[in-house]
């Protein structure tokens, strides 16, 4: 029994906890309850005692579904619950009270608020959320490893290189890099190496292109792990071939362009370019000059520091030297005003040059302030600028944050910006409000083209990846945007071009089958008829010569009618090489069959025709077409493939005609012989590829070394 002093004490304790307890009867009913419970409930324990948890919070008259006191009086041990009252999170804990027989005599109940923890909880979560959907919209492959074994990468990765997410997890980070650069990459993943850097990637199919990897370690799920990001630049690389050729383009431009005097220097100031006009306006030859320091020949002595300090801190700081009117220095120590404009760039070395541009200004000191106005149009062109970013409300639309690329993009303020909804920003609503159900289906889709609107009406194309995650207990939307207007006008300007590149080639084409015709038709019936005459009119003259003729006159009688028969014959396969008139009296079947005779003696080949549903002949372009086909695929088989058989077969489908040939030759590595800079041998094969698409074909050859070549072609039936 316990004493006064010892159940003060008791109920000091009690009072103490700073979770809600309180004791309860086999009917669930509150004996005791601590302080903590009144404040809980906002009641006394007066009003507290006698009654249920069920009635006091949740205001039933019976216990509520999934009850930790109906559960515990089942188990006989602790039961719990989560859930929210109005905007608060409880843990309910119900404990069983046991005697020495192992009844239930009570229980102890305790209300935690876990409010703060389950905030807490939904922030991480939601920080998971938002980094894992900006990575997935990014458009750079990334990875995260450990001692450079892959253990994520993002939907990016998986389409630049095409290993699924299953097959990435454990793969070495140097099996998405090419052998001769994986021992560098390898070396930079385990030192922690974080700078940028290139190498050349390696795809699953084997295909590689040049890539730009940066790395950073970084706690991760309680492991210190790597962020790899790793970006193609294919498409940078061009660039920076393109640029070698315009810089030579530019060298010489500028070399002999007259009254404009270019100097070029390195980032140590020594001079490497030194054009005409400079020569004429300096004073120094242009040997003279290369080599030299710039603040030796033509800065004045009271400029040289600041002029050297200007220079510095455009290479290291970025600070770039303003365009403007200057005092500079003759050979002969003669000063005088010159407009010079300067511009800094990397060379395809990597390394800095600037280049100055100065117009003497002796003469034009009138136009000075035109000249000014002039110049504020041409600074520095605008840097380049990464893709737009918006956040905003899946319910209502309206956007909740933009980065200053998208401010650039559609010319809003932020103030503005965060006033608009979605739709303000889209031409085509309809197919917007398709795309946002998508997303919010549960999808990180990319849309390859959207049409987009900015704040002065100007309609533009862009591509776009967007996904969703939660923000502050609300769903919310995010794309990662991209003008693609140059772009479609490029692709759009090619695709005119190879429309007019397509018609100027059917109708060379058909030019050429005329004139074949014409050709073919000419030797067999104005050569043929010439070359017979000869013979006959040589039988009447043999005729009418006297019987003693010696050996050797008969002798070159019989070598006449040899040749005129001879170059009969030759011009009679001439004719049928050029056009045989048989494909056009009799069609494609017979043509070939005889076509195939002719070709199986002259090569010995073991030559296999098999004409599948071809009774009814389709149109004169068609069998055309196919007959050239086969015409040059054989003639290459004989010239390169050293093969012992060949398979012609010709069928009539539904809707279309197809060609199918096969040998068993050598065969070639297909990509090397089409490679665009050394076509080799393969004009015959693009030849063959241009015939079938004039007539909206479908043309595939498939060749390997050691295991012959196969040609497919579809052409369809009209």
């Amino acid at each position: 029994m316990l004493t006064k002093a010892s159940s003060a004490q008791w109920r000091t304790t009690f009072d103490a906890i700073n979770d809600a307890v309180c004791l309860l009867d086999m009917n669930g009913k509150i004996l005791q309850c601590n302080k903590a419970m009144e404040s809980f409930l906002k009641k006394s324990s007066e009003e507290i005692i006698g009654s249920t948890c069920w009635e006091l919070v949740h205001g039933t008259d019976k216990p509520v579904k999934g009850c930790p006191i109906v559960r515990m009086k089942k188990t006989l041990c602790r039961e719990t619950l989560v859930l929210k009252v109005d905007d608060k999170w409880l843990n309910v804990t119900v404990d069983p009270v046991i005697d020495e027989t192992g009844n239930l005599t009570s229980a102890v109940h305790i209300i935690s608020d876990i409010t703060q923890r389950k905030q807490r909880e939904e922030a991480i979560k939601e920080s998971k959320e938002r980094y894992r959907g900006l990575s997935e919209a990014s458009f750079e492959a990334i990875f995260i490893s450990e001692k450079g074994v892959c253990l994520e990468q993002n939907s990016a990765a998986e389409k630049m290189f095409g290993y699924t997410l299953s097959e990435a997890i454990g793969r070495k980070g140097t099996e998405w890099i090419a052998p001769e650069d994986r021992e560098m990459v390898m070396n930079n993943m385990l030192s922690g190496y974080e700078e940028p850097y290139e190498a050349t990637a390696l795809r699953k199919d084997g295909s590689t292109f040049p890539a730009e990897i940066q790395g950073k370690m970084m706690h991760y799920k309680g492991r210190t792990v790597r962020v790899t990001a790793l970006n193609d630049i294919t498409k940078r690389k061009q660039a920076e071939e393109g640029l070698r050729k315009s810089e030579q383009r530019f060298r010489s431009i500028f070399e002999n362009i007259p009254n404009i005097a270019v100097q070029g220097y390195d980032a140590d100031r020594k001079i490497i370019f030194w054009n005409q006009a400079s020569e004429k306006l300096y004073g120094y030859k242009k040997e003279e000059a290369i080599g030299n320091q710039l603040e030796d020949l033509i800065i004045p002595s009271e400029m040289r520091e600041s002029v050297i300090e200007a220079v510095r801190n455009w290479v290291e700081n970025g600070i770039p030297i303003p365009h403007g009117e200057l005092k500079l220095m003759r050979k002969d120590k003669t000063t005088f005003p010159v407009y010079s404009s300067h511009v800094i760039l990397k060379n395809i070395n990597g390394e800095f040059e600037m280049y100055c541009i100065d117009i003497d200004m002796t003469e034009r000191k009138r136009a000075e302030g035109a000249l000014r106005e002039s110049e504020k149009k041409y600074r520095r062109l605008f840097n380049t600028e990464s893709d737009a970013i918006m956040i905003f409300d899946a319910e209502t639309l309206e956007f909740i944050d933009v980065n200053e690329s998208a401010l650039s993009l559609y010319g809003y303020t932020r103030e503005e910006f965060l006033k608009l909804r979605q739709p303000a920003i889209t031409a085509k609503p309809e197919e917007s409000e398709a795309s946002i159900k998508e997303t919010l289906a549960g999808k990180l889709i990319r849309i390859p083209i959207r049409y987009h609107k900015k704040k002065d009406g100007t309609i533009f194309s862009v591509e776009i990846s967007a996904g969703t995650f939660t923000m502050k207990n609300r769903k919310v939307l995010f794309g990662v945007i991209r003008d693609i207007t140059e772009r479609r006008q490029a692709e759009e300007a090619l695709l005119n071009s190879e429309k007019r590149l397509h018609y100027l080639s059917s109708q060379l084409i058909t030019a050429q089958e005329k004139e074949r015709r014409r050709i073919s038709l000419e030797l067999h019936d104005e050569m043929g008829q010439a070359l017979t005459a000869i013979s006959i009119n040589i039988r009447s003259i043999e005729k009418e010569l006297p019987s003693d003729l010696t050996p050797l006159i008969k002798e070159r009688i019989a070598e006449i009618y040899s040749l005129a028969d001879q170059a009969s014959e030759q011009i009679r396969e001439l004719s049928h090489y050029l056009r045989p008139s048989m494909l056009d009296d009799l069609g494609l079947v017979p043509t070939l069959h005889w076509y195939l005779d002719v070709y199986r003696k002259r090569t010995n080949l073991d030559v296999k025709y098999e004409p599948i549903n071809f009774e009814e002949r389709p149109s004169p372009e068609v069998e055309t077409v196919i007959y050239r086909v086969v015409q040059e695929a054989l003639n290459n088989i004989v010239k390169h493939a050293q093969a012992g058989s060949v398979l012609v077969r010709l069928e009539r489908k539904d809707k279309e005609a197809a060609v199918f040939i096969k040998d068993n030759g050598g065969g070639f590595e297909v990509n090397e012989f089409l490679a665009p800079d050394d076509l080799k041998g393969g004009i015959g094969i693009l030849g063959m590829q241009e015939r079938v698409s004039i007539l909206g074909g479908k043309f595939s050859i498939q060749s390997s070394k050691g295991h012959g070549t196969r040609i497919s072609v579809e052409i369809p039936l009209h």
